[in-house]
């Protein structure tokens, strides 16, 4: 058994590759696609394979994040029904040995055999997160009226209760990624990761005056389904707040006939799980991450 790095220019190693990746993750066309643009992404470092002779057991693309580049995401490939362990306990070696930063593992529960060896290997779990598929269903009768609720459609030209807004995306998602933490990037950054794709006329903040104390941003999955994005307050002691804001996305895709709004929850986010306290819903999916 050794391990390789594999040259991705050559087209033949590339090829066999491709054909050990369909084989084993068979119809798996999500971890497919995750491993895929792994390889393909502007950040990508290296390719390893763990091999029997010319037999591939398990493979691993890394790559780097303009986001959170404090780590080294790490996209393995094998058998999922079960691998020699030593394949894989030779490949995370490998790695951490290659690498001076931590590395960063995000596993469902198809992962479990490298997810118990993750642990072993004095891994942490820095976050659990909840796919979660929310019912648009509303309380007969029951509407939300507060003046100090606008769309972001409403503020767009106000410039500075966008400026608040945007302040108050960073301020949020900082706060609840302090494992891995965030790059200091531009505020143009965060504006245009918040407002890309952003369904602007059901999207709502709460307002005072030209601050922004709270939002949740929806961006559309399809035509039937809609993706509850970043949500937040500026302060915990108003986060009863995102329960109007979201009461009202709610009314939205009642009236357009959503069939489900998906959304993360994360166990490091408070306005996430605080919202899973006031909707109806079903978890589809659970992710696990692990860095070390």
């Amino acid at each position: 058994m050794e391990i390789r790095k594999l040259d991705k220019s050559n087209q033949d190693v590339l090829n066999k590759l491709n054909t050990f990746i369909d084989k084993v993750f068979l119809d798996n066309n999500d971890l497919k696609a995750l491993l895929k643009s792994s390889i393909t992404a502007k950040l990508h470092i290296d390719i390893y394979s763990v091999q029997k002779d010319e037999e591939i057991l398990a493979a691993a693309s890394t790559h780097k994040s303009y986001w959170h580049p404090n780590c080294i995401y790490v996209q393995l490939v094998y058998n999922l029904d079960g691998v020699d362990e030593l394949a894989l306990q030779s490949m995370i070696t490998e790695l951490e040995n290659k690498y001076e930063q931590p590395l960063f593992f995000l596993l469902d529960d198809r992962f479990s055999q490298v997810k118990e060896l993750l642990t072993r290997n004095q891994f942490r779990m820095i976050r659990k997160t909840e796919i979660i598929h929310i019912e648009p269903t509303l309380p007969k009768g029951k509407t939300v009226q507060d003046e100090r609720i606008l769309s972001i459609r409403e503020i767009r030209k106000n410039e500075a209760r966008i400026a608040s807004f945007v302040q108050l995306c960073k301020k949020t998602y900082t706060e609840t990624h302090t494992d891995n933490p965030v790059a200091n990037l531009p505020i143009e950054s965060w504006r245009h990761a918040a407002m890309d794709g952003l369904k602007e006329e059901h999207s709502y903040v709460m307002v005072d005056e030209l601050k922004v104390t709270g939002f949740c941003l929806m961006y559309e999955y399809d035509e039937k389904v809609w993706e509850l994005g970043w949500i937040g307050v500026d302060d915990l002691s108003r986060i009863a707040d995102l329960d109007k804001l979201i009461h009202k996305q709610i009314e939205d895709a009642v009236k357009l006939g959503i069939s489900f709004i998906e959304k993360e929850v994360d166990s490091t986010c408070p306005y996430s799980l605080h919202v899973c306290k006031s909707v109806e819903y079903g978890v589809a999916e659970t992710l696990y991450a692990y860095l070390k």
